[in-house]
């Protein structure tokens, strides 16, 4: 029998299948489960009374093939790790020092190898407990943090905070930090929500190489002719087609060898001006000229070749409109994944 989620019979000390099982205990009662190269022996009651899934599944070795009634015929627990089955024991069977201190002393990797089975084995209680565990102070989660075991195993209060720190502090957790972490995808969509929470925030930055080089929304570039915005949607990458879309912040930045001149620009249109040719527009995924090929202007149909000069309102005119808060934009923007999430 097999739990999915490889393989000598190794034996260690601690929770291990090598501690004299107490005489008084019948044998019926003892599984024996193995994760890795490792051994570990638990008693049917307490596996049972935390998880439906071995009771529901019958893998607490009943089979008529003995899995699980011996150290030699374990229940092979695939795909798990030695690690995070230890910590789950340790719960399970606290020591007399967890005990007398009304805690568990686990570092924040058991903590999460805890939180790993505890949700695919529907142990309910045991995984409320890692996650406050794990909410405490002392862990030092930080919103990346959050964040990603918020997505890896579905809890809210975690993607809500970490998705709200990292769209409320956009200088402090720069947009390719974000994607190395979390993804490009969902980098990308808290860098929409960074836009939305505040509209004025049109510039932030990214490492290419030993540069650090400014970034900024498709929706910063204007046309140097008629002072409309170039691009209205998305943009084609020319280089590598990917749609930059104009919401987002950080999608395309200007080249380490580019030559900027503030220009002055009507208030009506924003502040912070700076000209800059359109060859030195850079795409922020393949780091390669997103328009060498010139761009036509929606407004005025003048044509901009790569040598000619546009210009980045790098701040936009004063919105009247009153901006949603950034918790309700990070709400509406990962509904989905925030709606699969559990108690």
């Amino acid at each position: 029998m097999t739990i999915q989620h490889s393989a000598s019979t190794t034996h260690r000390s601690g929770l291990i299948v090598d501690i004299p099982t107490p005489a008084m205990a019948p044998r019926r009662e003892i599984v024996y489960l193995k994760a890795e190269d490792e051994t570990f022996v638990a008693g049917r009651q307490a596996l049972v009374g935390h998880s439906l899934v071995f009771e529901d599944m019958f893998l607490v070795g009943n089979s008529s093939s003995g899995e699980g009634r011996s150290a030699e015929n374990p229940v092979f627990l695939e795909g798990y790790k030695a690690a995070d089955l230890e910590a789950l024991l340790i719960i399970l069977y606290p020591t007399t020092d967890d005990v007398i201190a009304g805690k568990f002393t686990l570092t924040k990797e058991q903590w999460v190898g805890v939180l790993r089975i505890a949700r695919p084995w529907r142990m309910e209680k045991i995984r409320k407990l890692a996650i406050e565990a794990l909410s405490e102070g002392a862990y030092g989660l930080t919103a990346v943090d959050k964040v990603a075991l918020g997505l890896n195993h579905k809890v809210a209060s975690w993607l809500i905070e970490g998705l709200t720190t990292l769209a409320s502090a956009a200088q402090e957790f720069p947009l390719d930090s974000i994607e190395e972490a979390v993804g490009p995808r969902t980098a990308y969509r808290i860098a929409g929500v960074q836009m939305k929470a505040n509209p004025k925030a049109r510039v932030t930055s990214i490492s290419v190489g030993r540069n650090r080089c400014v970034a900024f929304p498709i929706a910063a570039i204007h046309c140097v002719f008629c002072c409309k915005p170039m691009v209205t949607g998305g943009l084609g990458c020319q280089s590598c087609s990917i749609c930059l879309r104009s919401g987002i912040l950080g999608a395309i930045y200007v080249s380490p060898s580019a030559e900027t001149s503030k220009v002055f620009i009507p208030s009506s249109i924003g502040s912070h001006c700076f000209y800059l040719p359109a060859g030195h527009v850079t795409c922020s995924s393949c780091h390669h000229p997103a328009i060498p090929q010139g761009i036509t202007c929606p407004s005025c149909n003048r044509y901009h070749a790569g040598s000619t000069n546009m210009y980045l309102a790098l701040c936009p005119p004063t919105q009247s409109q009153p901006v949603p808060s950034t918790e309700d934009l990070v709400r509406e923007a990962f509904k989905n994944e925030i709606d699969e999430c559990e108690p």
